[in-house]
């Protein structure tokens, strides 16, 4: 009886549980993340979080710089890079609009060495003319050497022919020629173009969020231009990995808002110990 007159419904205890219902349920409408409230949540989440070896403050002001100034946050990744990154190996993913045509994405096994500026490609699919580069610069004069593609060629040639890196021939299936590889040079690239838009009042720059690139933790910074001044994009994305503070993604987009280009570095093994040895034309089969 006791336990009866407890649970027995009256009209007062309805209006009162009904109440309690829909409070419950406007608490959980207001707590659950909307697509606006996820990527400053995302934020905050990573701000709190050490990515490797860096401390909640410096994601802080990348997260900072990304919103508010793209151009300080690359000046900040190149001071990062510089002085500390010696030589790395990766993997690169290239995919470039040549000629009105986009290309196949290729994929490029890399040296790298920055002093003196050394790279080696090696191509694992979809190689153009040459399957595998070298580039030491201040070494014959400048030059590169390529290995053709084509194995009659390559028989034609003794194994490998030097070019210019910059020439017309080898910007025929290139945009950014190999003297222009690598975090440091792309950054100032970058930063080029940032400088020169900006200067003319024509930089439109924004927060991206936050996104996987391979498995790596990043920011993306949305870069915008207009069709003058010889711009290389319409739109760029940079995709910023919050622990190595470097472009591991840059994608362009024209101004028909197609992909004009993609380039991605996968991974990336710092300060292995790379030596000038690791450069020579016969330890990189040319």
């Amino acid at each position: 009886m006791v336990l009866g007159r407890i649970f027995r419904p009256t009209n007062r205890r309805v209006r009162l549980l009904v109440g309690l219902f829909l409070a419950g349920l406007f608490c959980i409408q207001c707590t659950t993340p909307t697509s606006a409230t996820r990527e400053s949540s995302l934020a905050t989440a990573l701000e709190g979080e050490i990515v490797g070896r860096n401390a909640p403050a410096v994601l802080a002001k990348v997260d900072r710089l990304a919103r508010k100034d793209h151009i300080a946050l690359l000046e900040f990744c190149l001071a990062n890079y510089s002085g500390r990154i010696r030589d790395y190996t990766c993997t690169f993913e290239k995919q470039e609009m040549l000629h009105g045509r986009l290309g196949k994405l290729q994929t490029i096994q890399v040296k790298f060495k920055e002093s003196p500026f050394s790279v080696v490609l090696a191509w694992v699919k979809n190689a153009p003319q040459g399957d595998r580069v070298l580039y030491v610069e201040g070494l014959r004069d400048n030059q590169m050497i390529v290995r053709p593609t084509n194995g009659f060629l390559r028989s034609l040639t003794g194994g490998s022919v030097l070019r210019e890196p910059d020439g017309a021939e080898a910007m025929q299936s290139t945009l950014r020629p190999v003297n222009m590889f690598g975090f440091k040079r792309g950054l100032e690239n970058l930063l080029e173009v940032y400088r020169a838009a900006r200067d003319h009042g024509e930089l439109r720059e924004e927060f991206g969020g936050y996104y996987d690139v391979e498995g790596r933790k990043t920011v993306k910074l949305v870069r915008y231009l207009p069709a003058t001044r010889d711009y290389p994009a319409w739109r760029t994305d940079v995709y910023i990995d919050l622990e190595y503070l470097l472009p591991v993604r840059i994608e362009g987009y024209n101004w028909d808002k197609k992909l004009s280009s993609s380039y991605t570095y996968r991974d990336v093994k710092f300060n292995i110990g790379l030596t000038d040895d690791d450069f020579l034309p016969e330890q990189n089969d040319l």
